[in-house]
């Protein structure tokens, strides 16, 4: 187990991302105009006309995913994670008329009506995401390259 600490909370963005705007994309570049190295996701619902996210297919020793698109009026229920030295990892919960989906957030999901996210930026941690040797992106120092 890795262990990372902050003792202070910076500034809490809130987006408003509204039809045919890139969610992921949108995330990433308010992030970097922004300068947040490091954040959580507080809040995130919205509509989607497309969803683009990876999920585990098997219980192998390093992850097998599967790719999927998904075209169609979409809820997106939950958007959870962690942007680490200005990384976002995040897992969302959708769902559509018939199914709920759940998986990694990829490029390319796009906004139907409108998704309002509210990221809070944490002060003082020094973490990134790493891939070990199973190819599994861990948090580690961020001063750690080993």
């Amino acid at each position: 187990m890795r262990r990372f600490i902050s003792d202070k909370l910076g500034r809490v963005v809130i987006l408003n991302l509204e039809r045919g705007e890139k969610l992921l994309e949108s995330i990433k570049a308010q992030l970097n105009e922004l300068g947040i190295k490091n954040a959580i996701v507080l809040s995130a619902i919205g509509s989607l006309q497309k969803a683009v996210l990876h999920r585990v297919t098997g219980m192998e020793e390093s992850p097998v995913d599967e790719y999927v698109t998904i075209e169609a009026p979409l809820e997106l229920a939950s958007l959870q994670g962690v942007v680490a030295n200005g990384e976002p990892h995040f897992h969302m919960v959708i769902s559509s008329q018939e199914n709920t989906f759940t998986g990694h957030l990829e490029e390319e999901t796009t906004v139907l009506y409108l998704c309002e996210i509210t990221l809070v930026e944490i002060v003082g941690a020094n973490f990134q995401r790493k891939k070990n040797d199973l190819n599994i992106a861990i948090l580690t120092d961020l001063d750690d390259f080993s």
